[in-house]
């Protein structure tokens, strides 16, 4: 699969507000993986199963590294593999942020701020009672 895309990010976030919006965008900054990072891990721990952490597929990194990435094999495979396994973590991130985020009550608005008339008539008769 190709990577997640501004498009696909836009309709997880459909029918949010601002401040949920922005709570989507930091959470899914905050977890989202880079694909050439884990390209990376994989050609270089990847018999380690190193790659396979990284993503969060705790099951399969230690399948990988307690068989030296069976014998080899998932070793390789994941070379063309763990990009797409990667956006696939991904995506399923974002879906998991947007309902959790949708799912959140709105928060009360804050009350607003008393009406500066008050607080200059105020300010005035305590000017006359020092004079």
């Amino acid at each position: 699969m190709a990577e997640v895309t501004a498009a696909e990010l836009t309709t997880y976030e459909a029918d949010m507000t601002d401040h949920q919006q922005l709570l989507f965008q930091t959470q899914y900054n905050a977890v989202k993986k880079d694909r050439h990072i884990a390209l990376a891990l994989s050609v270089l721990f990847g018999m380690l199963g190193v790659d396979r952490f990284y993503i969060g597929n705790i099951g399969m990194g230690v399948l990988k590294l307690l068989t030296g990435g069976l014998c080899g094999i998932l070793y390789v495979l994941d070379w063309f593999l763990i990009m797409g396994r990667t956006d696939d973590h991904n995506r399923a991130k974002a879906q998991e942020i947007a309902v959790a985020v949708k799912a959140m009550p709105e928060a009360a608005p804050p009350p607003p701020p008393p009406p500066p008339a008050l607080e200059s008539a105020s300010e005035s008769s305590e000017e006359t009672d020092q004079e």
